[in-house]
């Protein structure tokens, strides 16, 4: 049995599983179980989809059976982002009376961006790295939210309008726990990106003092970029490892030694037989 998949700029989720599309179209509907190779199938466009994304920053489609790449995970963020700030601005719509508009110009938006989300959390769960990195980094965004919310209430002179604010601070918790659990697997996995999204994660939660925690993670994305050869990036993980370590520790002066000595080929003098003394 068909059914219709609306229009969802590159991403369209269904049951957990993204699809591909860059135009309406009608796809069978996926069978309860899929596995991971075969859970992102290219939707048969309506129109040929661009092929090059150099001009237009879209990723080219997928083919079937085939995993989405980076590429297509920071497509569907980018997505997720603007579809957050037209939601936004319906919202702000519907509380001005001064602008016509109607509650479809925010839960239409809201709703796109709940997908979108839920598509990348999706395969988050099936294991991909790439999609863990932008899942944890929409429920950080999420926490960072709620907390702006609670400070609105906070402010307020009537106690009990700041007690309800308090909510915020549950969902805030919620959030960061939610994007420790996307981005520590990957972190595990030496990923330098999601290693670096989990030390700003516990920096965050400790707001004073050093986080020997978020030091580790630090160093992991300090060393994982160097080698890479992104030195900036290497140089800004750095920099957040001098907040939470100590200048002589072992992890901070590996790193330093790292970006600016000029190491040897051979780090070890050689040994040499010592003649005798005649």
């Amino acid at each position: 049995m068909a059914h219709l998949i609306f229009r969802l700029h590159g991403l369209i989720s269904m049951t957990g599983v993204i699809l591909w599309s860059s135009m309406p179209v009608y796809a069978s509907a996926p069978a309860k179980s899929v596995p991971v190779a075969n859970a992102a199938v290219a939707a048969t466009p309506l129109s040929k989809p661009p092929t090059s994304s150099a001009a237009t920053g879209v990723p080219s489609p997928l083919g079937e059976s085939e995993t989405p790449r980076t590429e297509h995970f920071a497509y569907w963020y980018r997505q997720f982002i603007e579809q957050k700030g037209l939601a936004a601005k319906g919202e702000i719509c519907i509380r001005s009376a001064t602008c016509i508009s109607d509650e479809g110009d925010y839960l239409r938006h809201a709703e796109m961006a709940l997908k979108i989300q839920r598509g990348i959390e999706a395969w988050a769960n099936r294991g991909n790295r790439d999609a863990a990195y932008y899942a944890g980094r929409i429920a950080f965004e999420e926490a960072q939210g709620f907390d702006k919310e609670f400070l609105i209430y906070s402010n307020h002179q009537d106690y009990k309008y700041r007690e309800s604010g308090r909510r915020f601070i549950a969902l805030s918790d919620r959030e960061l726990q939610r994007a420790k659990a996307f981005l520590l697997p990957a972190a595990y996995d030496q990923r330098p990106e999601s290693c670096m999204l989990m030390g700003d994660v516990l920096a965050y939660e400790k707001l004073s003092g050093k986080n020997p925690d978020a030091l580790v993670f630090y160093y992991c994305a300090a060393r994982e970029y160097f080698q890479t050869g992104k030195r900036d990036l290497s140089m800004k993980a750095y920099g957040e490892m001098l907040r939470h370590g100590n200048a002589n520790d072992p992890m901070v002066v590996e790193v330093h030694a790292r970006l600016f000595d000029q190491q040897p080929a051979n780090l070890w003098r050689p040994i040499t037989p010592s003649q005798p003394k005649r």
